[in-house]
């Protein structure tokens, strides 16, 4: 019998998602394991802010997790990279509610040291939300990395992961589902080009004598 597991990710913008687990993800969804992604900000800074332009790109992500086998995905329009303007509480709060409705196993939230301010913001937000009580529904606490961002944080705070997850059979559906953002693709050797982001899956899997691989940093963990 499969171990259903129910679980959270938190993003801080659209494309998040797929770049850093979906193929993680995706192996959830053909677990058959109930994925619930909640993404934070419209993810425009720079680009259209128009409804025309924030719809794009919700629909984007909409059609990425449904590659993914993803079928429930929430917005909440934060304007982009102006989280840190939010009351940390406000966001927190966003998230506990979720929890308390949706009672997930497994929570992943973004890496503390990426250089972008929006990803930092949540996994501040990610800790309050999901601290230790003994009603929490939460067995595991995960962070996952977000190319472009997670390398070019500071040194002193490095990506050291300690879980590896096998996409060798789902990469492809990764791929499919990051072309669905094709405004946010840059040409490699841009770290969120095609080509980079297999190069990574096959240096993470490389590490651990896998093929192709998603690395993530264990939070919490809870075994019972």
């Amino acid at each position: 019998m499969k171990n259903i597991q129910n679980v959270l990710v938190i993003c801080a913008h659209p494309d998040d998602e797929t770049l850093g687990l979906g193929g993680t993800l995706c192996l959830h969804a053909q677990n058959g394991d109930s994925v619930h992604v909640l993404i934070f900000a419209d993810g425009q800074h720079g680009r259209d802010i128009s409804s025309k332009g924030i719809k794009i790109r919700r629909d984007q992500a909409k059609k990425a997790c449904s590659n993914l086998g993803i079928k429930d995905i929430m917005f909440l329009n934060y304007p982009d990279q102006k989280l840190e303007n939010i009351e940390l509480i406000e966001l927190a709060s966003k998230i506990e509610v979720l929890i308390k409705k949706l009672k997930p196993n497994i929570v992943y939230t973004h890496f503390w040291g990426d250089v972008n301010q929006d990803h930092r913001r949540l996994f501040e937000a990610s800790l309050i939300a999901c601290r230790p009580k003994s009603s929490s529904s939460i067995k595991q606490l995960i962070c996952f990395e977000s190319p472009s961002s997670t390398e070019s944080g500071s040194h002193h705070l490095r990506f050291n992961p300690n879980y590896f997850v096998d996409i060798e059979k789902v990469f492809v559906k990764k791929i499919q589902a990051l072309k669905q953002y094709k405004y946010e693709l840059g040409k490699f050797p841009h770290p969120r080009s095609i080509e980079a982001i297999s190069i990574r899956a096959g240096f993470w899997g490389q590490s651990v004598g896998l093929k192709k691989a998603e690395a993530f940093f264990i939070l919490r963990q809870i075994k019972e």
